[in-house]
């Protein structure tokens, strides 16, 4: 009987097919087959990570809104027939970059968490801030984790992490993680159309509204050239300085007529702002004696600046008469007046440091000035250079502008001329920067927007186009030169002309650095003597970069001694 129970059975099973929780492997053969700590341990893992994603929070990368410059209110008052430039005449943006997925930015995250852990600082990712060009990780150090361990590790954690550099922020202001700044693998564009057609721009209250670009969320930048009240600009060749440069004047071309605002631009290299000549009889202040539009020697600069300090005299003078404190004040009494309004004046130096290594002493004095008095009465400063040094932004300058941007620079010793603190050695250049605000110690990313030669050109001939407005002269102060800076007089009765013939004549140079070095006198009166040397036949013309050439010998100088 019971060997045949089993047959019975065998026949049942061939009659009808097996049922597919009979086929199910039991649940007790699986965990007999994996010991159970290890069990465990794979359970634990999972749930951790599973727990970790959930517990990091991914922003969504900022959507700027989009309106047309074009019809805003504003723009469309009567402004004696000139017609502000259009954003049709601007490129299209275009957006070519790709954009992390969720679970991508999430495996980076833990990549960068494994990574710390490799280098021995414990760390989670808390927060990704997904942006255009750079993705911003906040992590939260462990306990008894010092933040100068995630400084030291930028370099190691820009070569894991396959990135061109790291910023480390240590730690981010008001929060207790640190930031780690990692760029994108497609970096985007950012359009000077884009930023121009933001409400931020379009619908700002100030003409000096600048359309600076985005920040590294991917909201808009723009800031207030009135409030600054003067920047300073500092980053090597290739950072973007030259762009932001164009930026600033064109924003400010976009939103204000001739009438409003004059631009004074000294370009020293005489190349970078050949296109805004076309500006001459409407935004290009006009000076006597000085006849480039766009000045690039070092006397005319003296002149221009002296000129400059001239009309804020003038125009304190004016304000007090009109019992105002300010521009804006005086503006809006004078407009139901038949007096015209006040300009803002804006001074624009692209490169400082040629100006200060060849007559420092000159250019200094009228920039301190100017800097620290003339903000009430509308004149504001803009100044680059690619030669961060304490030599050229010297602590009087850099005292009185308190706004100043940096772009890649070479060195940390650079990032704390122009900031205060490093970090502007960590940027990827090509308008990626860093902005020292008003009254602040920290420092906020930007990405500068990118404005093409084409496009500027196209600005440039649409105001060409308008009618011009009444022409603004500034008289120049050419005497006030010659007698302040050196205690000097009429050239002709230069009391050193003997010793700088000596000099020239025992050198065999007829140089002004020379007499600037040796004579401790500034470039004016240098420049001064070398011209009555040239009169009187003791040197030769000027010849471009060389030094003159010598025309006397040393019984010359034997002949006016005696």
């Amino acid at each position: 009987e019971e060997e045949s129970e089993p047959e019975t059975n065998e026949e049942e099973n061939l009659a009808s097919p097996p049922t597919f929780d009979e086929i199910q492997p039991e649940p007790e053969n699986d965990l007999e087959s994996v010991p159970e700590s290890e069990t465990t341990l794979v359970e634990n893992e999972t749930e951790a990570t599973d727990e970790s994603d959930e517990n990091l929070n991914i922003e969504e990368m900022a959507q700027t809104e989009e309106v047309d410059i074009d019809e805003v209110v504003e723009r469309q008052k009567p402004r004696r027939k000139y017609q502000l430039p259009s954003s049709e005449l601007l490129a299209n943006p275009v957006n070519v970059s790709d954009t992390f997925t969720r679970d991508e930015l999430i495996e980076r995250a833990n990549y960068l968490t494994q990574s710390l852990a490799t280098f021995g600082v414990e760390g989670k990712v808390v927060n990704v801030h997904p942006g255009p060009i750079i993705t911003l990780f906040e992590v939260e150090p462990a306990e008894g984790v010092r933040v100068n361990k995630f400084v030291a590790l930028a370099d190691d954690l820009a070569r894991v992490m396959e990135a061109s550099s790291v910023r480390v922020i240590a730690p981010i202001p008001g929060k207790s993680s640190v930031g780690i700044e990692i760029p994108n693998l497609n970096p985007a564009t950012v359009f000077f159309k884009s930023v121009v057609n933001s409400p931020e721009f379009a619908e700002a209250e100030s003409i000096l509204s600048l359309a600076v670009g985005k920040t590294t969320s991917g909201e808009i930048a723009t800031l207030d050239l009135a409030k600054m009240p003067h920047l300073l600009i500092a980053g090597t060749t290739g950072s973007g300085k030259s762009v932001c440069i164009n930026t600033i004047i064109c924003s400010i071309i976009y939103r204000a007529t001739p009438d409003e605002v004059k631009f004074v631009m000294i370009d020293p290299k005489k190349v970078e702002m050949t296109l805004y000549r076309q500006l001459e009889g409407y935004h290009l202040l006009k000076m006597e004696d000085i006849q480039e539009p766009i000045v690039t020697s070092v006397d005319n600069a003296i002149l221009a600046l002296r000129a400059l300090e001239k009309e804020m005299d003038r125009r304190y003078n004016v304000l007090a008469d009109a019992v105002v404190r300010n521009i804006g004040e005086y503006n809006e009494k004078m407009q139901n007046t038949d007096e015209s309004i006040m300009p803002y004046i804006i001074l624009v130096i692209d490169e400082l440091a040629d100006l200060m290594m060849l007559s420092a002493k000159d250019v200094e004095a009228p920039i301190a000035r100017l800097a620290q008095l003339s903000r009430a009465v509308g004149i504001h400063l803009v100044i680059a250079t690619q030669r961060p040094s304490v030599d050229v932004i010297t602590g009087v300058i850099k005292a009185n502008f308190p706004s100043r941007i940096a772009f890649q620079v070479a060195s940390k010793v650079d990032s704390r001329t122009i900031i205060d603190q490093t970090g502007a050695d960590k940027l990827i250049g090509r308008g990626d920067m860093l902005h020292l605000g008003t009254g602040s110690s920290d420092v906020t990313r930007m990405h500068n927007a990118f404005l093409t030669l084409e496009e500027i050109e196209a600005v440039m001939n649409h105001v060409s186009d308008q009618p011009k407005p009444d022409e603004m002269i500034l008289p120049t102060v050419r005497e006030a030169v010659a007698t302040e800076f050196g205690g000097d007089g009429d050239s002709s009765s230069d009391e050193l002309f003997n010793d700088a013939v000596a000099l020239v004549i025992t050198h065999q140079q007829g140089s002004i650095s020379l007499l600037q070095r040796r004579l401790k006198v500034g470039y004016s009166r240098a420049a001064r003597l070398i011209d009555q040397m040239e009169q009187t036949g003791v040197v030769g013309p000027f010849t471009g970069s060389k030094a003159r050439e010598v025309l006397v010998d040393e019984t010359y100088l034997e002949m006016i001694r005696e």
